[in-house]
């Protein structure tokens, strides 16, 4: 189950199943889907925050549903539902690093498997020191599938691959120092630091913010001059539409710009 709620001008999406620390059942990675679009339809929209129920980010996949399937003889070449529900779970990620817009890991416990691949999909991750990251796959006799690019895209690929073929834990200050997280916390100042993010992102022109990761993007699967003709028409389009001309003017008489906003207080996990 996922919890979504728009609060202002961000989009909150919560994983809601304490019982099984939120591992991911295929409900669950639609409605992550689901998620994305929603916060992408609402064009104030600042940010989507993911988080974990009952202090755990995500234990990774559930494997409750795979178990018949595992019992059953596999099925011809191209058709085993085994590697049709893994992929959809890679185009869940897919969606979740492309979104449209600006994208926080909230990360408290555990943050395995899957669960650890969803972060990394993220643009920023807030962690907990308490916090554990780890992608065991290899310790359970299977790659770590559809999280690999995204990690090693966050990582580099020489340190991605060297958590995942050991299976090992970080902390929450080791994450830190591998690149898993961006901004590490004690349990008790997580929300202050979500709240100093918001802030920042809460200044930022809506559509600017989204203008600025379609070019990032962009240039991951185009040329540069490619990447650089659409940016000039990204920069274009916002100076056209008026938002720069009050961006200057509210610098001018020293006064926020009429877009800004504040986070309320994020909803209890």
């Amino acid at each position: 189950m996922i919890r979504l709620e728009t609060r202002g001008a961000f989009a909150y999406a919560t994983l809601d199943a304490p019982a099984t620390r939120n591992a991911l059942t295929d409900d669950m990675v639609a409605a992550l889907r689901d998620a994305v679009a929603h916060a992408e339809s609402q064009p104030g929209v600042r940010a989507l925050v993911l988080r974990g129920a009952g202090g755990s980010f995500c234990a990774g996949g559930d494997f409750g549903g795979f178990r018949a399937l595992m019992a059953a003889p596999a099925p011809a070449a191209g058709t085993d539902p085994i590697a049709t529900f893994n992929r959809a779970f890679g185009a869940m990620l897919e969606r979740l690093q492309a979104s449209a817009v600006p994208t926080i890991a909230v990360v408290e416990g555990a943050a395995m498997g899957g669960g650890c691949g969803l972060a990394a999909a993220c643009d920023f991750v807030l962690a907990a020191s308490t916090a554990q990251f780890g992608m065991p796959e290899v310790t359970l006799g299977l790659p770590p599938a559809q999280i690999a690019p995204f990690v090693a895209a966050r990582l580099g690929s020489g340190r991605a691959l060297r958590l995942m073929l050991t299976g090992r834990r970080l902390g929450g200050a080791q994450a830190l120092d591998a690149g898993l997280a961006d901004i590490v916390a004690e349990p008790a100042e997580l929300d202050a630091q979500l709240q100093a993010l918001l802030t920042d992102l809460g200044r930022a022109e809506p559509a600017a913010l989204r203008a600025t990761k379609a070019i990032v993007r962009k240039r991951e699967h185009a040329t540069l001059a490619d990447t650089l003709d659409f940016a000039a028409t990204q920069f274009a389009a916002t100076l056209r539409s008026g938002t720069a001309a009050e961006g200057i003017a509210a610098l001018t008489a020293k006064r926020p710009a009429r877009w800004v906003v504040r986070a309320d207080p994020e909803p209890s996990a």
